[in-house]
């Protein structure tokens, strides 16, 4: 894929800059980008519109996607340590082989993503919506969530219920 970015007003995305304090900014709208292996450190992409861009083998750590719209993008085998997708709408997107540490997905909606093989730990879920997503290989804190639901919906008893 050829790497570019596009911004308004126009130009190449930036990792540096002081938009937003000390936290660079990166553009508030992206469409037919790569940034595959980049590393971004205290970077901010809040509020952006991520469209047809890949993340793929990136390093992400303190970096916010926090109501960012964020559609047709890949994260495969990324690392994101300490970053926040906090009320982001996300859909068509991959997470796979995704290590999420220190992740927060707070009120976020997740629509027909692939979290297959990801591994999450130290995630904020609260008020999350995920739907129609692939989760084969997805484990929270240790524990197989494919694996926990296929034994919920089989009807199985649960330790405890009375």
């Amino acid at each position: 894929m050829k790497k570019k970015a596009r911004s308004k007003p126009g130009g190449p995305a930036k990792t540096t800059g002081d938009k937003s304090g000390n936290t660079p900014t990166l553009p508030t709208k992206l469409s037919n980008a790569s940034f595959e292996k980049i590393e971004l450190d205290d970077v901010t992409m809040a509020d952006a519109k991520v469209h047809d861009t890949t993340f793929e083998g990136a390093s992400f750590d303190d970096v916010s996607f926090s109501r960012a719209t964020i559609h047709n993008a890949s994260f495969e085998d990324t690392k994101l340590d300490d970053a926040s997708f906090a009320r982001a709408k996300v859909k068509n997107v991959s997470f796979e082989d995704v290590r999420f540490d220190d992740v927060t997905f707070a009120k976020a909606r997740v629509h027909n993503a692939s979290f297959e093989g990801a591994s999450l730990d130290d995630v904020n879920l609260a008020g999350v919506t995920i739907t129609n997503c692939a989760i084969e290989g997805l484990t929270i804190d240790g524990v197989r969530i494919d694996l926990l639901l296929q034994h919920k919906r089989s009807g199985a008893p649960r330790g405890g219920d009375t």
